[in-house]
């Protein structure tokens, strides 16, 4: 009896919104990138055009007026991320008015701290000629910041619905999946309520025959019944299964065969123990078995193992699987799994390999 002892018990969390700016900042990469562009957009400009209208510039002046410019850029960037954090923060949950009352605070606060903190290159460009008055200077800075800030928040308000609106599609469609994988479930279980119990009365009918012509047969043959009953039963209730209890019916099954027919027929398993408690489509290896285990007596081998994100189960056999059970099989890969269930069939020698793949979901 192929046995495995329970995994442990993961403690899967759900991970939780911490809010904190260092996560802000991680799920916000093309903000950090806009703010950027936009903040030394105006600088750069800036600098190059008062180049042009400098009456005698001296180096020293340049490399002051430059560093004044990268200051103000840099400033303005790390002012945007933190009023675009806090915005989002407070305004999240707010009316539309109230929001829209924040968002321009907000963007008036952080140019004028910007304007404040790099006012010291406005004494530079009255000493050059660039601009007469330095209240008009600071006057036309923080509009022009004012407008820069503006142009960054909406395009964060503009990610954001975005975002939102991927989300409500990513969840329509996992629904779309979730509802197509249950009217999949439900005709499966249908599938097995009809054909379980035919498989039990010709078991029944078989082992009446085997007491009449072998009793001790035939109790070996009820022991075998009882232990495919245990295995197969619980199967009527349920819509899902894993690895290990489909290998146990396919094991009882071949044991069954073999008493029916007074054979050796044997089945041996090799499960890698990653893949035991794996889910896996029921009454997928019966009908595959059924023909296979009744026509030739060779051993049947049956290998498990997981590959990347999938779960291959390979099964050797003397014989190849009748086409209508490939075809339901093949059928029933589609509906659950698409593209991603796929059912193989090859001939190596005298020995048939049916080969099974469906996506690996631990249960």
């Amino acid at each position: 009896m192929l046995t495995a002892t329970p995994p442990m018990p993961l403690d899967v969390k759900e991970a939780k919104q911490t809010g904190r700016f260092t996560d802000w900042l991680r799920t916000h990469r093309g903000a950090i990138g806009m703010a950027g562009l936009l903040a030394f957009a105006g600088p750069v400009a800036f600098f190059t055009g008062t180049l042009s209208v400098m009456r005698t510039p001296a180096l020293i002046d340049l490399v002051r007026l430059g560093l004044w410019w990268i200051l103000y850029g840099v400033s303005l960037w790390a002012l945007m991320l933190l009023a675009g954090y806090g915005c989002e923060r407070l305004a999240g949950h707010a009316r539309r008015a109230v929001r829209g009352v924040i968002w321009v605070l907000a963007a008036s606060l952080a140019a004028a701290v910007a304007g404040i903190l790099t006012a010291g290159r406005t004494t530079i460009l009255i000493e050059q000629g660039v601009v007469h008055s330095s209240g008009t200077a600071h006057l036309y800075a923080f509009i022009f910041t004012l407008i820069i800030v503006l142009l960054y928040f909406a395009h964060l308000r503009r990610s954001r619905e975005h975002e939102q609106a991927a989300a409500r599609l990513a969840a329509a469609q996992m629904a779309q999946r979730d509802a197509r994988r249950r009217i999949v479930q439900a005709r499966l279980q249908e599938v097995q309520a009809r054909i379980d119990p035919q498989l039990l009365f010709e078991m029944l009918d078989t082992m009446r025959r085997l007491y009449e012509r072998d009793a001790a047969q035939g109790e070996r043959f009820l022991d075998e019944l009882i232990a495919f009953l245990r295995a197969a039963l619980p199967r009527l209730r349920i819509v899902s299964s894993s690895l290990l209890r489909e290998v146990e019916l396919a094991r009882a099954y071949v044991r069954l065969i073999a008493l029916a027919g007074a054979s050796d027929l044997a089945m041996t398993t090799d499960v890698a123990s990653d893949v035991m408690h794996a889910r896996f489509p029921p009454g997928v290896l019966l009908p595959l078995l059924n023909n296979a285990v009744g026509s030739d007596a060779r051993p049947v081998k049956l290998m498990a193992t997981r590959e990347g994100e999938n779960c291959s189960l390979v099964l050797t056999m003397g014989a190849a699987p009748s086409e209508g059970a490939v075809a339901r099989v093949q059928s029933l890969l589609t509906e659950l799994y698409g593209t991603s269930g796929i059912l193989q069939i090859h001939r190596m020698g005298g020995a048939i390999n049916v080969i099974l793949k469906v996506p690996y979901e631990y249960t």
